[in-house]
């Protein structure tokens, strides 16, 4: 008997792909992309034994046609490696097409999804696949890793190399299955560092040379790159705001993966307006096809080049990439979530310079496992980490404080004297203010930026200006947002007198200049990047131009969130006792650290281990960097708009959600509720679509009104 793994429609069995053929196939890569770090027979037998199942009868009888036959697969190889001790193997298979289950316990029953429950599930005789298959041998640990002498730290590698195992694996069956349906894969260019150097410092040559802020840039790269031949793990570079990070970064990136023959680059940033921003200035440099900009809001539709759209739609599922460009959330949520879809890229984050620009931003709650994972990747996958950042904590510190202590480190940038060439204002506390003298100052100031912490205050800071006046915040939707920064920059160009309200958007990705700036409490790092809006290119003297933090005198606009009351005391108290110094820096961060030290390490794997194995899927349902209970509104602005709206909504799928999200504002459940209340929102097609324009102002956003007619 023939036993085949894939058919294919409308054609005859001779052209369909064999259980045979699949399995020697994703064995063998399997084995390739595990190479370095799990034994080669190991791996490979991880691949011939993922889809044994499929020698079930009742398995042949469907893929034959009958498709009233239903029958699962993937637990008999999790069952037959258990058999052959291959432990941890079990749920890579068992998980290859659901996710890494929970280990559960022993006395789980058959139906429940845990890993002990998969094994007790009844099967066809799968047998022949043994007529068929040739197990290679192993070893009695298939681990080519340095295991820590401690041993929860053992488990966690365990634990990491079994994530790294179930990629291998997936991304291999992936790969193999769709060159069988659709032909052979489009290749992704390699990396090749020397001909990028050359590409970015031609670029660099392009800029002015000889005024002061140019030979400071340049003081600074060359600093980076006398420190390329150290051997370290992870390198440091503290550079201000305003100093060519961006560029530089990717500058050292490249000279260390020419040294340490590294594959890709993979750019971590916490921000989406930043990663679009950033990854455009790559795409000019080092070419379209070569640059994937991994993030939720990417419209792959726009690309006009057919051959480019397909090899980036093909590569933001496995990475396959020199430059790959993605946020926080893209990069920590496919190291730690349990599904095929999002785990298959994980193995060709190995041997891969990782850069994590504005690393202060690591979510809070989430911090320890992600220096963990930074960790891991640098000490066990051939990896080495770039951490970024104009207001650096110190990590040595943290590192240790978080059990990741043995990871080399080098500072990239010991000489500071350059850094007074990017201070272009000076930085000023006012304390508490009352609203009214606030605005005094920002109209006599124009032209102004104010930045505050929470949406309802700009809106009510807004209404109050009397002179030529902007708003910014995301009650507005992203083309409304797109509208007001390009009359900034003509207001700006113009030299015009005005004030710009903002939430805290504007602080990342946003290259404006204003001549003074206000920024609300916040954190340390806040204000330091609202001061780098402020005198931005150099064109006036430092003394010219000011950055003020303050306090709102009136207690209806300050924030009510405990986590943003914390920082605003500590960034008060560093102030008061070192202004914005790096020693303020360093205090503000350390401070704020150890205060919120038990909640950074509230989502330790640790706790996540059983005595019987591990919880991948639990620790995935809890691993959500992003606790936002927001829900999209859909906004249009005349009923042409609204018939396109509604053809996107009825499509469906992940492309139109993202040519949806021009049109869309994220309000919180509460907001929702009220906005149902009043009538004003209606659920069409799937989705929540404003159906009374009164609702929305293109100035402000949306509104939220009661009896009393204007009440947040």
């Amino acid at each position: 008997m023939i036993y085949f793994a894939h058919s294919k429609e409308d054609a005859p069995e001779e052209a369909w792909q064999t259980v045979l053929s699949h399995a020697e196939n994703v064995a063998a890569l399997c084995a390739s992309f595990s190479a370095a770090w799990c034994d080669e027979g190991f791996a490979y037998n991880v691949g011939l034994l993922h889809d044994i199942g499929k020698y079930q009868p009742d398995f042949q009888l469907r893929i034959r046609g009958n498709s009233n036959i239903h029958i699962e697969h993937a637990v008999c190889g999790a069952i037959e490696s258990q058999t052959l001790g291959m432990g941890t193997a079990a749920f890579c298979i068992a998980g290859h097409h659901g996710g890494l289950p929970d280990c559960g316990t022993p006395v789980d029953r058959a139906d429940e999804p845990t890993l002990f429950g998969k094994l007790k599930r009844t099967t066809q005789d799968y047998s022949a696949y043994r007529s068929e298959l040739t197990l290679r041998k192993m070893p009695r640990l298939p681990l080519k890793l340095a295991l820590s002498s401690e041993r929860t730290a053992q488990k966690k590698q365990l634990a990491f190399w079994t994530r790294m195992l179930f990629s291998a694996l997936v991304d291999a069956d992936y790969l193999d299955t769709e060159q069988f349906c659709r032909g052979d894969r489009l290749p992704s260019p390699a990396l090749s560092p020397a001909d990028r150097i050359l590409k970015i410092e031609a670029k660099l040559r392009s800029f002015p040379r000889d005024c002061p802020v140019a030979k400071a840039r340049r003081d600074l790269q060359e600093q980076c790159l006398r420190h390329a031949d150290e051997e370290a793990d992870l390198y440091l570079m503290n550079m201000p705001t305003g100093s060519g990070k961006t560029l530089a970064s990717m500058r050292f990136a490249l000279e260390i993966a020419q040294r340490r023959n590294l594959k890709r680059i993979i750019y971590v940033i916490p921000y989406t307006s930043i990663i679009e921003q950033n990854a455009a200035v790559f795409r000019a440099i080092f070419g379209e096809d070569a640059v994937l900009e991994h993030h939720s809001n990417f419209d792959y539709d726009a690309l006009e080049d057919a051959d480019t759209k397909a090899k980036l739609m093909h590569a933001a599922e496995n990475w396959d990439i020199p430059i790959v460009v993605t946020t926080n959330v893209q990069f920590f949520q496919s190291v730690y979530g349990n599904r095929p879809s999002a785990l298959r890229k994980l193995h060709n984050i190995a041997e891969s310079m990782l850069v994590f620009d504005e690393v202060h931003m690591f979510p809070s709650a989430f911090y320890l496992p992600c220096l963990e994972a930074v960790k891991l990747f640098v000490r066990d996958y051939g990896c080495r980490a770039l951490f970024l950042t104009a207001t650096m904590p110190s990590f040595e510190t943290w590192l240790q404080a978080f059990g990741c202590g043995d990871v080399r480190t080098c500072e990239l940038i010991g000489d500071r004297r350059s850094f007074s060439a990017f201070e272009r204002c000076s930085i000023e506390d006012l304390g508490e203010i009352a609203t009214e003298e606030l605005i005094a100052l920002a109209e006599r100031g124009a032209p102004s930026l104010v930045v505050v912490n929470t949406r309802r205050t700009a809106r009510e800071l807004y209404q109050k200006l009397t002179c030529e006046k902007y708003h910014l915040s995301t009650y507005m939707t992203k083309r409304d947002r797109a509208r007001v920064l390009g009359d900034v920059q003509t207001a700006l160009k113009e030299g015009r007198k005005f004030v710009l309200v903002s939430t805290s958007l504007i602080e990342a990705g946003v290259d404006l200049d204003f001549q003074t700036a206000f920024r609300e409490r916040a954190g340390l790092d806040n204000i330091l990047q609202t001061a780098g809006r402020c005198n931005r290119n150099g064109t006036r003297p430092k003394e010219a131009s000011h950055t003020y933090a303050f306090d709102f005198a009136d207690e209806a606009l300050r924030t009510k969130d405990k986590q943003m009351q914390v920082r605003q005391t500590i960034c008060r108290d560093v102030m008061a006792e070192f202004g914005t110094s790096e020693k303020a820096v360093t205090g503000y961060f350390d401070r704020l650290y150890a205060y919120n030290r038990e909640e950074m390490a509230a989502f330790d794997f640790a706790k996540y281990i059983s005595p019987y194995g591990f919880e991948f899927s639990r620790y995935a349902d809890d691993f959500r960097l992003i606790d936002d209970d927001s829900t999209g509104v859909i906004v249009c602005r005349n009923a042409e708009e609204e018939a396109a709206v509604l053809s996107l909504l009825r499509e469906g799928g992940r492309a139109a959600k993202r040519k949806l999200q021009p049109y869309a504002v994220n309000v919180k459940q509460y907001e929702l509720e009220k906005l149902l209340a009043r009538g004003a929102v209606t659920f069409r097609d799937g989705a929540y679509v404003l159906s009374d324009p009164a609702f929305y102002d293109p100035e402000t956003g949306i509104n939220f009104f009661d009896e009393t007619n204007h009440i947040y």
